[in-house]
Formats: structure tokens, C-alpha cells, sequence
């Protein structure tokens, strides 16, 4: 090859990290439940797992089934029950990111080189949501309202001396 042409497309170096990760554990919460310490949870209804999707399908805007749980019962005495569901009943939603770089050095000298780098950080710009919101009484209950911050797609692109 020419060694022009060599010295422009030759010695490239290409790298990629794929990042499949489950969902966080997180718990559900409810009020009505005076005299407890600590954290509410809902009553499980018999049947029912909230972990499941919903009937459509999970989206953001119906990550679970809010219809697996209610408000926890009242005791004989008048004091609230803690609810039978348990902590870190449910899961959030996966993260998936794509990152990759490509590298290309240039030699200037026989001990110095020039490498031009280029990054990107979640190039197909996967949006990586947050947990959905938890509590009973909220109208916004198993929606996912927000994302991660500062996981959007990123560039950069550096030169870098060595020697």
C-alpha cells in the first residue's frame, strides 16, 4: 500500500463495552397505617404479584401491576398493620448502554506518537429510566416520570502525545 495511504487507514483500534444490567430493587409505599414505625407497605391482594407487567405490557407509563396491592387493613384495636407486602418487593428498569472508541496513532519520531481518540457513551441514546414512583396514595403510582441523569449519548474527542 502506499504509505501514504497506509498512515490513514492503517493501525486503527476499535473497542466497545456493552452494559446489560437488571433493575434495581425497590419497595412499595403506602400511608394508613397510624401507630407504625418505620416504612408503610400496601396489603398484597390474593392473586396478584406487583412485580408482574401490567396487562399491556410494561411502559413508562405502567412499569408494574397497581392493582396487586392495596391499602393495608386496619387491626381489631384500631392501629394500622405494617401491610403484607414485603421490602424491595419490585424491580426498576434495565440499563442498556452501548459505549465505543476508536483509536489511531501516528508516529512523529521513533519514540513519539500522536494518538487521536474518539469516544462515545451511549451511542444509540437508550433512555435510561428512573424507578417508578412507589407510593400508594400518589396519582402518579407505577409511572416512571424521569430518567438517570448524565447517562444521554456523550462524544469526545482528544489527540494525545506519547513519548
Amino acid at each position: 500500500m502506499n504509505p501514504m495511504v497506509a498512515g490513514l487507514i492503517g493501525n486503527w483500534q476499535m473497542n466497545g463495552i456493552l452494559t446489560l444490567r437488571t433493575g434495581q430493587p425497590f419497595g412499595l409505599g403506602s400511608n394508613g397505617c397510624p401507630g407504625t414505625y418505620g416504612v408503610c407497605h400496601p396489603d398484597l391482594v390474593p392473586g396478584k404479584d406487583p412485580k408482574n407487567a401490567p396487562a399491556g405490557g410494561r411502559n413508562p407509563d405502567h412499569w408494574f401491576d397497581t392493582t396487586a396491592v392495596t391499602y393495608p387493613h386496619a387491626q381489631a384495636n384500631g392501629f394500622g398493620t405494617p401491610g403484607t407486602l414485603g421490602n424491595q418487593s419490585n424491580s426498576g428498569p434495565p440499563t442498556r448502554t452501548m459505549d465505543v472508541s476508536l483509536f489511531k496513532d501516528f508516529p512523529i519520531t521513533e519514540r513519539v506518537r500522536v494518538q487521536f481518540r474518539a469516544e462515545g457513551f451511549n451511542i444509540a441514546n437508550t433512555p435510561q429510566f428512573s424507578s417508578p414512583d412507589n407510593y400508594l396514595p400518589d396519582a402518579n403510582f407505577g409511572k416512571i416520570t424521569s430518567t438517570q441523569s448524565n447517562l444521554e449519548r456523550h462524544f469526545q474527542l482528544s489527540l494525545r502525545v506519547q513519548f
